[in-house]
């Protein structure tokens, strides 16, 4: 009996070998040879799923950006407000041992979304939904009385994704600069600004 292959398995296994490649080597140096090596495949083997590199990176950077979101989801439930806008960040931030080599992916796909035009769009697509997630989390504090009455609710989305984008950076350049406790330290100062005062 010829054995089932699951595609979206397969697909999904060569997406995290290209992501491990990006964090040892960088992104140029990932050829469709070396990640099908990574895979464990054969070089022609991936050419049945990904046609080219490229296209194992669109890949993995919708995969990158559809994890994040599951995890914000499940992150924020049952919350509201600043809280709900907190968890968000912490999902989003670097955190952990992983956090530094995540950054250096996203960093990776921020430089090609930069110069292609297709993963500029997944990657505008996903930070609008992100950008109405935050809008809507600060739309609550201020219904609920917790945000400050000066705060300007989309130039505080701004300052958000500001800070998350910038502290993606620090991680990679400045990893001694970008640990738990920074992280912790910098989203704390950030959203208590925010907060309505007794």
């Amino acid at each position: 009996m010829p054995k089932i292959v699951d595609h979206d398995e397969r697909r999904a296994h060569i997406v995290e070998a290209l992501m491990r490649l990006i964090v040892r080597d960088g992104f140029e140096r990932a050829t469709m040879r070396e990640i099908a090596a990574e895979a464990g495949y054969a070089h022609g083997a991936i050419a049945r799923y990904f046609p080219d590199k490229q296209s194992v990176l669109t890949a993995a950077f919708q995969r990158l950006h559809t994890q994040a979101n599951e995890r914000i989801l499940a992150g924020v439930e049952g919350l509201r407000g600043l809280d709900a806008l907190r968890e968000m960040c912490l999902e989003i931030l670097p955190f952990g041992e992983a956090g530094p080599r995540y950054a250096k992916v996203v960093l990776a796909f921020w430089d090609h979304a930069a110069q292609d035009r297709e993963i500029w769009e997944i990657h505008r697509e996903h930070n609008l939904r992100w950008r109405e997630l935050m809008q809507r989390f600060l739309g609550e504090a201020r219904e609920d009385g917790e945000l400050a009455p000066e705060i300007d609710i989309a130039t505080a989305v701004n300052e958000v994704s500001a800070r998350n984008a910038g502290w993606q950076m620090i991680a990679v350049l400045m990893p001694a600069e970008a640990g738990d406790l920074h992280l912790d330290q910098g989203l704390d100062a950030l959203l208590d600004r925010f907060r309505a005062r007794p």
